[in-house]
C-alpha cells in the first residue's frame, strides 16, 4: 500500500512539473506569436513533442500567409500596371477620333471631311479591338473563360482568316503561301478561341512582315498537329518575352496595340491543351502552334 502511495506521489509530482513546463512553453509561444508581426518561422526548441508538432503547423501556416501576401501584392501591382496601360492605349485613339471628327465637322470640303471621317472610323475599329482585348484579359485573369473542345478544321480557319485579312495583305503587297490549303487538318480545340488565335497570329504576321507570309501544317507522330507561320523579321525579336502580357517589341508603340494579343493567344492555346512558341534565325521569324489531333 505504501509503495502504491509513493508511486502515485511521484507520478503526481512528475505530471505537475510537466504541466508547469508546458505552461511556461505555452507562454513563450504566445509571446513569440505576439512579437512576430513579420510572420517569421518560430523556434522549434520545445520539450513537449505535441507542442513541437503544433509549432510546425503554425510555421506552415505562417509560410502560407507570406505566400498569399506575396501573391496579393503581385496581383495588386499587376492590376495597377493593367489600369495604367489600358488608360494610355485607350486615350490615344479616343483623342484621335475626337480630333478627326472635329476636323470633319468644320471642313467645307466634302472629300476632306470624308477622309477625316474614314480615319476616325479606322481609329474607332482599333479602339474596339483594344476593348475586346481588355475584356478577354479580364475573363482570363478571373478564370471565367468557357472552353468547349470539339473537332475543328484548322486549315479551314487558316484560309478564312487569310481571306479576312486580305485588305491588309494586299496593302502590304504580301503573297500568302499555304500549299496545304486543300487538305483538311482536324484538331481538338474550341472553334471560337482557335479562330481568335489564328486571326491574331495572321494579323501580327501581316503587320510586321515585309515580304514573306507562309503557312505549313504537319501531323506529328505524338498525335499532335503543328502549324508554323513563317515571316521575315527586319529586327531582333525577344522570343522569350513575346508572349508576355503587355510586351511590345516596338517600345515606341508606333505599330499600335497594347501587347495583349499574343498573351491572349498563349492563354487560349494552353486552355485547349496545346502549346505555342516562337523562334528567330537571322531574318526568319517563326511561330509554332501545336494542338492535339482530332
Amino acid at each position: 500500500m505504501l509503495y502504491v502511495i509513493i508511486v502515485l506521489i511521484i507520478l503526481i509530482l512528475f505530471l505537475l512539473v510537466r504541466l508547469i513546463l508546458i505552461k511556461k512553453e505555452l507562454k513563450r509561444v504566445t509571446s513569440a506569436m505576439k512579437d512576430n508581426p513579420g510572420r517569421d518561422q518560430m523556434n522549434m526548441d520545445f520539450v513537449d513533442r505535441d507542442l513541437q508538432k503544433m509549432i510546425t503547423e503554425v510555421n506552415t501556416l505562417y509560410a502560407e500567409i507570406l505566400k498569399i501576401r506575396a501573391e496579393s501584392k503581385a496581383d495588386e501591382n499587376k492590376l495597377k500596371e493593367s489600369v495604367s496601360v489600358i488608360s494610355h492605349d485607350m486615350r490615344t485613339p479616343l483623342t484621335s477620333i475626337i480630333g478627326y471628327l472635329q476636323l470633319a465637322s468644320k471642313s467645307d470640303d466634302k472629300e476632306e471631311a470624308k477622309e477625316s471621317i474614314n480615319i476616325a472610323l479606322e481609329r474607332a475599329h482599333y479602339l474596339n479591338n483594344l476593348v475586346n482585348d481588355f475584356f478577354e484579359l479580364s475573363l482570363i485573369e478571373s478564370d471565367q473563360v468557357d472552353i468547349r473542345i470539339e473537332s475543328v478544321n484548322l486549315s479551314g480557319i487558316i484560309c478564312e482568316e487569310i481571306l479576312a485579312e486580305s485588305p491588309q495583305i494586299d496593302r502590304k503587297g504580301l503573297e500568302p503561301v499555304f500549299a496545304q490549303q486543300d487538305k483538311d487538318f482536324y484538331v481538338k480545340a474550341d472553334a471560337q478561341k482557335l479562330t481568335r488565335v489564328i486571326q491574331n497570329l495572321i494579323s501580327n504576321a501581316v503587320k510586321y512582315s515585309d515580304h514573306r507570309l507562309e503557312f505549313t501544317v504537319n501531323e506529328c507522330e505524338d498525335g499532335t498537329t503543328e502549324l508554323k507561320i513563317i515571316t521575315d523579321a527586319s529586327e531582333k525579336i525577344d522570343t522569350g518575352k513575346i508572349f508576355d502580357r503587355f510586351y511590345q517589341n516596338d517600345s515606341s508603340r508606333t505599330k499600335g496595340g497594347a501587347g495583349l494579343g499574343l498573351y491572349i493567344c498563349k492563354c487560349f492555346v494552353e486552355m485547349m491543351d496545346g502549346s505555342i512558341s516562337a523562334k528567330q534565325e537571322g531574318s526568319v521569324f517563326e511561330i509554332q502552334l501545336t494542338l492535339n489531333r482530332a
